[in-house]
């Protein structure tokens, strides 16, 4: 470790004694200081130097300083002040004894249903605080969430939120442990992402291990992008709420304050959870006993044959003949005479001739025929019913295709049934984003399995008109269609017709200029940084002379034009790099050259951009020159 920036007694700004170095992390040095005016125990954090270098990393370390100083929440850290001491800028917050959540997880301790409840409550009230006044935690982990010394849980580093991170380095396992899957992704993190990471740290609390595990970052990154939580019993009455805290896409998640509310519905206790930090050995549920067996009415514990499946020994019954041996039957016609004590109705059957006894036979056939039909078609519709189908497991159909997921519902026994269609960011177009029943509960055959259908990515339009505006105009004009604009200035380039700062040409990945592109994507914007330096042309105009390939065409500027370059004399070559057709032909037409077009589509209407120019750009050529433009 490198020596720290300030020593024991040191006083930052002449007030805040240095006490302790607490640790080092990616963003910065912390130290337990004395805050001499007021006579309490505060944190300093102190920006690490690599990353103060950069003058927009410590103007927004300053402007986060500022929005935290002014919340106040009772499950925020609070940010008392901030400044800069011999080039090191700092904030300085409230010092929470109680240690972190990562210390509690640490040492074994796992928290109930209702306790992990409690928590994720508290924390999804005081991250809707944040969402409500525009700030995102965006690394929300364990050790962010501190508790003070009545054990009250408190999210901390606000002022570092989103500060530096494309100057940091890779991320470790312990940070994408809690990513969500757009961070996974390599998209900014937004409310949804801090929704999701709790959604994690909260089954961490309850379970015990992480919801998605990997040997590298990139393995445990992976693992999360289109699945869902896995359910785990422990979780109790939370399973759904996570899940739902949880979805792979952020459009469908719940947001902070309708976590914070589902919880509170849920708990048993409306007060905030106090961890007491002098019990951080002993597990939550160690003050617990296990239930009694049930010893309530009707209950009788199993026997040894009803365990292992054996059967008792069965009672001898003793059958009664259906005719007496010692009572022959009387063969003759005559009339028996009536039994002592029957009544007389019952006698009707035994007067009755022997000729008809076939006809009773013929009754007692037609009865049980009726009997074994009826049975049949009770059987027939109990069994349509499916109440003598077995219980299956459900299948998890998250991330697959439509058609793959019906092949496999339909080897199990259920149907599949489209609930509704979303836009996903993160699930490919016909990919099956939620489903219910939930992946692993069991279910009879023939249950319906409702989806819902990601039609991938929702595209919108770039605004029109960003060329030539400057970087902070483009961006608000992105912002408004849900586009994020960045304007780096490791991308300028060399403009003679764009003024500088001016954007020349945007591109979102690979593609340059498109005109629609996903929701929240991040659009490139590329400023001008001015003219490049001109030769001063010879005496004698050169000699252009260019040689253009079968396909290509040469284009004749018309002669008439409303926008020229004043005189006959040299001038430089536009920059038409990134412009389709009707541009080219506009910057051509304005410095009053001719073009020619090379590449696979020259010559025709197909061509889209233009990828680079022969001379280069801003190079002085004669009037009227043809400039060779590569195209594609």
């Amino acid at each position: 470790m490198s020596a720290a920036t300030f020593a024991p007694d040191h006083e930052v700004v002449g007030r805040y004694r240095i006490v302790e170095l607490l640790g080092v992390g990616r963003t910065a040095e912390v130290y337990r200081a004395e805050d001499r005016s007021l006579h309490r125990t505060v944190v300093v954090k102190v920006l690490l130097a690599d990353l103060a270098s950069h003058e927009d990393v410590r103007r927004a370390f300053r402007d986060n300083i500022v929005r935290a100083a002014t919340l106040s929440h009772p499950h925020v850290a609070r940010v008392y002040d901030g400044g800069q001491e011999s080039g090191s800028i700092f904030v300085v917050s409230e010092y929470l004894s109680g240690g972190s959540l990562e210390d509690v997880l640490a040492s074994g301790r796992r928290f109930s249903a209702d306790d992990a409840a409690r928590l994720g409550r508290d924390i999804a009230s005081g991250l809707s605080y944040l969402h409500a006044n525009g700030i995102v935690h965006g690394a929300l982990a364990p050790t962010k969430l501190v508790f003070d010394e009545e054990g009250r849980v408190r999210i901390t580093d606000i002022s570092l939120a989103g500060l530096a991170d494309q100057y940091r380095g890779r991320p470790t396992l312990d940070q994408v442990r809690y990513f969500s899957p757009e961070q996974a992704l390599g998209e900014p993190a937004g409310p949804a992402s801090d929704v999701y990471s709790l959604a994690l740290i909260l089954f961490e609390a309850a379970t015990g291990t992480a919801a998605f595990d990997g040997l590298t970052t990139e393995m445990m990154a992976q693992a999360r992008i289109g699945a869902p939580l896995p359910v785990r019993a422990e979780l109790g009455t939370l399973d759904m709420l996570l899940a739902q805290a949880a979805i792979p896409d952020p459009l469908l998640r719940l947001d902070a304050e309708q976590l914070a509310a589902r919880l509170n519905a849920v708990v048993k206790e409306a007060a905030p959870l106090n961890v007491a930090p002098g019990n951080r050995g002993t597990p939550l549920l160690a003050s617990f006993t296990p239930a009694e067996p049930r010893t309530s009415i009707g209950f009788h514990p199993p026997s040894p044959n009803q365990i292992v499946g054996g059967t008792g020994p069965v009672a001898r019954v003793s059958a009664r003949p259906l005719i007496s041996e010692s009572a022959p039957v009387a063969r003759s016609h005559s009339r028996p005479a009536p039994r002592a004590g029957r009544p007389r109705h019952a006698q009707d059957f035994d007067e009755v001739p022997l000729p008809d006894e076939p006809r009773r036979r013929r009754v007692a056939f037609l009865v049980a025929a009726v009997v074994l039909v009826v049975a049949a078609v009770a059987g027939v519709a109990i069994w349509k019913s499916g109440a003598l189908n077995q219980p299956q497991t459900v299948p998890s159909l998250v991330s697959l295709d439509y058609q793959q997921a019906a092949q496999v519902v339909k080897g199990d026994g259920f149907t599949l049934r489209v609930a509704a269609h979303v836009y996903s960011s993160s699930v490919p177009a016909r990919a099956i984003v939620t489903q219910s029943p939930r992946p692993g509960a069991r279910e009879k055959a023939g249950q319906v399995i409702s989806v819902t259908v990601s039609d991938g990515p929702r595209m919108v339009a770039v605004p029109a008109g960003l060329l030539g505006e400057d970087c902070a105009t483009a961006s608000a004009q992105l912002q408004s269609a849900h586009l994020t604009g960045q304007c780096p200035s490791s991308d300028a380039v060399a403009s003679a017709t764009v003024p500088v700062g001016r954007v020349v040409r945007f591109h979102v990945g690979a593609r340059v200029n498109p005109t629609r592109v996903p929701v929240r994507s991040i659009v490139t914007l590329v400023l001008s940084s001015g003219a490049p330096a001109t030769t001063t042309p010879s005496t004698t105009p050169p000699v252009v002379t260019t040689t253009v390939p079968p396909v290509a065409t040469t284009t004749t500027v018309p002669a008439t034009t409303t926008t020229t370059v004043a005189g006959e004399g040299p001038r430089p070559v536009p920059n038409v790099v990134g412009m389709d057709q009707a541009q080219v032909f506009a910057a051509m037409r304005q410095a009053q050259l001719y073009f020619s077009t090379r590449g696979p589509n020259a010559g025709t209407k197909k061509w889209t951009i233009a990828v680079s120019t022969q001379p280069a750009p801003g190079t002085s050529v004669p009037w009227h020159s043809t400039i060779i433009v590569n195209v594609r």
